[in-house]
This record gives structure tokens, C-alpha cells and sequence, in this order.
């Protein structure tokens, strides 16, 4: 595949993962995530090894949401890297409002996620 066949399927993974967040669908984040994917929260000393321990990990999170939207603000691809930087604004179960800033990095494969590692401030 050339190289601008990988940006653009790259492109496309990080793109629709970003969709299956906001529609908060597991069968679409699973889809896009290797078996072995490793998802790094931003929380010190914590990851979540393997598809399934992915999709707990960051489900576990975006389930305390009512809504919620992630609206990418910049974004840049390589043959196997993502960076995005992202704004998210949601409103918990609890009724309070949150805006955070951030940026996930992705290693990818194959056009799927290997690696999502996410660094946020509030």
C-alpha cells in the first residue's frame, strides 16, 4: 500500500474512532482496535491491556456521560502515528458539566489502533 493509502486509512481509523465515542458504540470501538490494543488513560501507572480491557477501561469512562461530544481541533498522521488534539464537553449522570483539553497519541497497525494513549487537563 503507498504511503498516502496508509495516511488516509489512518486517517480514517482515528476519525471513526472518534465517531464511536461520541455515539458511545462498543461494537464500532472494538472494530477499530487491534486484539492486543493497549489503551493508557493519562492516569499515573495505569493501562488496560488487550481489546477487551480496552473497551472496559474507556467505556468504564465515557458511560458516566449523559452526552458528550470530542470535537477534534487538530490532527496529524504518519505511516504508523496519530496525534490528536481534542476538545471534549460533556455532561455527567449527575448533571455537571465538563470541558476538557487534550491530545491522544495512536500507534496503529494494519489500519487498526494498537496503542491510544490520552493526555488531558481539565
Amino acid at each position: 500500500m503507498s504511503t498516502d493509502n496508509v495516511l488516509k486509512k489512518n486517517a480514517e481509523t482515528v476519525q471513526a474512532f472518534t465517531q464511536a465515542q461520541n455515539d458511545v458504540d462498543r461494537g464500532a470501538i472494538a472494530a477499530l482496535v487491534t486484539e492486543d490494543a493497549t489503551f493508557y488513560p493519562g492516569a499515573k501507572d495505569v493501562a488496560f491491556e488487550g481489546r477487551e480491557a480496552f473497551l472496559e477501561g474507556l467505556l468504564g469512562w465515557l458511560t458516566k456521560y449523559e452526552s458528550l461530544q470530542f470535537t477534534i481541533l487538530n490532527e496529524f498522521y504518519t505511516e504508523d502515528e496519530a496525534f490528536d488534539e481534542w476538545r471534549f464537553v460533556g455532561r455527567t449522570k449527575e448533571g455537571q458539566d465538563q470541558e476538557i483539553h487534550g491530545v491522544d497519541y495512536f500507534k496503529l497497525r494494519d489500519g487498526k489502533i494498537v496503542v491510544k494513549s490520552s493526555f488531558r487537563k481539565a
